[in-house]
C-alpha cells in the first residue's frame, strides 16, 4: 500500500507537467496566430528559436540539479520552490499587451523564454527522481502506468477543458485555472519523497566531462533519436489539431455530434478527448506486452501502430472520419506515453555501471529534455515552411485547397515519417531486451 501511495503522489508531478506542456502546445500558436493575428511565419520562426534555447537550457538545468547538495536533496528543492513561479509564468503566456504585431511577437518570445526556463528547472528535477522512486524494471513499468494514467487525465483537461474555457470565459481565465493546477500538482508530487543521500566520495564532473560521458553512451544516442521523433509526433498533433479541426474537417462554428450541437472547441475536445480517455485502459493492455517482449520490441510495435490512424487523419474530411483517425492512433499514443521513462532509466543504470556508480540522472534527463526540444524547432520550421508554401492566410476563416492540404500534411504525413524513425532507432537500440513477470 505504501508503494502505491508513493507512486500516486509522485505521479501528480506528471499531472502538472502534462497540463503545462499540452495546453501550451495545443493552444499557444493557435492563440497568437488565429486569434491575435500574428503572422504564422513569424510565430514559426520564434518557435524554432525557442526550440534551440531548449537544447541549451535543459542540459544546464540537469547539470545544476546533479551538482546541488542540500538537506532536502538534489532534486526536491527545485520542484518545491519552482512550482508556484512556474504556474504564474504559465498564466502570463495568455496576457499579451494589446499592441502592434511587433509588440505581440516580442512579448511572445520573452514570456516563452521565461516560462520555459522555469518549466525546465522544475520538470527536469522532477523527472530525474524517476529511477530512484522506481528502482526495478517492474517498478518502472508500474510507476509509468500510474504516472501516465494521471497524465491522461491531465490531457483530458488540456484538450477538453482548456478549449472550452478559452471559448467560454477567455484565454486569461483559462490560463489562471490551468496555472493553478500546474503549481498544485508539483507540490503534491513531493509529499513523502525523500532522496537518498549523495555518497560523500562522489565527485562532481565538469559539464564538458559529463557531456562526453553522456554522448559516449550508445544506448542513449539511439534512445534520443527515438524520443526526438516521439516528441515531434506529440508536438505536431497538439499544435496542428485546432487548424486541422477548423480547416481540414471544416468545423468552424458548430457541428452535430451524437445528436448534440457542439461548438468548434467542443468538437475538437471530443476528437482528442475520447482517444486520450481510451489510453487509460490501453495502459493495462501494454503492461503485460512490455513485460513479455521487453522495452525495445514494444516501442517498435507501438510506433508502427500509429500508421493506420495517421493515414486516416490525413484524408479525414468531417467530424466522423476525423474521429475514426484519432481513435486509430490510441495504441500508438499509449506506447509513447509508457515507454520513454523506463527506457531512459535503463540507459542511466547502464551508464552508472560503466562509470564507477556515478549517477547523472539530472544530466541525462536534461540532455534528453533539451535535445528532444529539437522537435519544437523542426515542427516550427515545417509549420512556417508548409503553411507559407501552401498559402495559409493568418486570421482568415477561409483557406485555399492547398492551404488545407498543408494542415493535413502537418498532422498526418510528417508524424508518420517520425513513427518510422522511432522504429529504426529502437531496432538499433542495444538494450531493452530484459523481460520480467507482469
Amino acid at each position: 500500500m505504501k508503494r502505491v501511495t508513493k507512486f500516486i503522489s509522485y505521479a501528480f508531478g506528471n499531472f502538472a507537467n502534462t497540463i503545462a506542456y499540452e495546453v501550451f502546445q495545443n493552444r499557444i500558436k493557435f492563440y497568437y496566430v488565429d486569434v491575435l493575428g500574428v503572422s504564422s511565419a513569424v510565430i514559426g520562426t520564434l518557435w524554432a528559436i525557442y526550440g534551440l534555447w531548449n537544447a541549451i537550457n535543459d542540459p544546464l538545468m540537469g547539470q545544476l540539479s546533479d551538482r546541488t547538495r542540500s538537506k532536502h536533496g538534489r532534486r526536491v528543492p527545485y520542484v518545491l520552490y519552482g512550482a508556484i513561479p512556474l504556474g504564474l509564468s504559465f498564466f502570463f503566456l495568455w496576457t499579451p499587451p494589446n499592441h502592434s504585431p511587433f509588440v505581440l511577437a516580442a512579448y511572445f518570445l520573452i514570456i516563452l523564454f521565461i516560462f520555459d526556463t522555469l518549466y525546465s528547472l522544475t520538470y527536469i528535477a522532477y523527472n530525474a527522481l524517476f529511477p530512484e522512486v522506481a528502482p526495478t524494471p517492474r517498478d518502472r513499468v508500474d510507476l509509468a502506468v500510474v504516472r501516465e494514467a494521471l497524465g491522461a487525465i491531465a490531457m483530458l483537461l488540456a484538450f477538453i477543458l482548456a478549449p472550452i474555457l478559452a471559448e467560454s470565459v477567455g484565454y486569461l481565465t483559462m490560463g489562471a485555472i490551468m496555472g493553478a493546477l500546474v503549481a498544485a500538482g508539483y507540490l503534491i508530487a513531493m509529499l513523502g519523497v525523500k532522496e537518498k543521500p549523495v555518497p560523500e566520495n562522489e565527485e562532481n564532473m565538469s559539464l564538458g566531462a559529463s557531456l562526453r560521458a553522456v554522448f559516449g553512451s550508445v544506448p542513449f544516442r539511439w534512445f534520443l533519436g527515438a524520443n526526438i521523433a516521439k516528441e515531434y509526433i506529440w508536438v505536431a498533433l497538439a499544435g496542428q489539431l485546432p487548424f486541422w479541426r477548423k480547416y481540414a474537417l471544416g468545423i468552424q462554428s458548430s457541428v452535430e455530434v451524437f445528436g448534440m450541437k457542439l461548438g468548434g472547441g467542443d468538437a475538437e475536445a471530443v476528437l482528442l478527448g475520447i482517444p486520450i480517455l481510451l489510453c487509460i485502459p490501453m495502459f493495462f493492455v501494454w503492461r503485460p506486452l512490455i513485460a513479455r517482449i521487453g522495452y525495445r520490441k514494444a516501442w517498435i510495435v507501438g510506433a508502427l501502430a500509429f500508421v493506420p490512424g495517421l493515414l486516416a487523419m490525413t484524408f479525414a474530411h468531417d467530424f466522423n472520419t476525423g474521429l475514426i483517425g484519432t481513435l486509430l492512433i490510441v495504441p500508438g499514443l499509449t506506447s509513447t506515453l509508457l515507454l520513454p521513462f523506463p527506457v531512459i532509466s535503463e540507459v542511466i543504470d547502464e551508464d552508472a555501471k560503466r562509470h564507477a556508480g556515478i549517477s547523472r540522472e539530472g544530466l541525462f534527463f536534461g540532455m534528453n529534455g533539451g535535445l528532444t526540444k529539437i522537435s519544437f524547432s523542426l515542427e516550427g520550421i515545417f509549420f512556417a515552411l508548409i503553411m507559407g508554401v501552401t498559402g495559409f492566410v493568418a486570421g482568415s476563416d477561409v483557406q485555399s485547397v492547398s492551404a488545407i492540404w498543408g494542415t493535413r500534411i502537418l498532422i498526418g504525413i510528417m508524424p508518420l515519417i517520425a513513427c518510422l524513425c522511432i522504429a529504426f532507432c529502437m531496432w538499433r537500440y542495444p538494450l531493452g531486451r530484459e523481460t520480467f513477470k507482469a
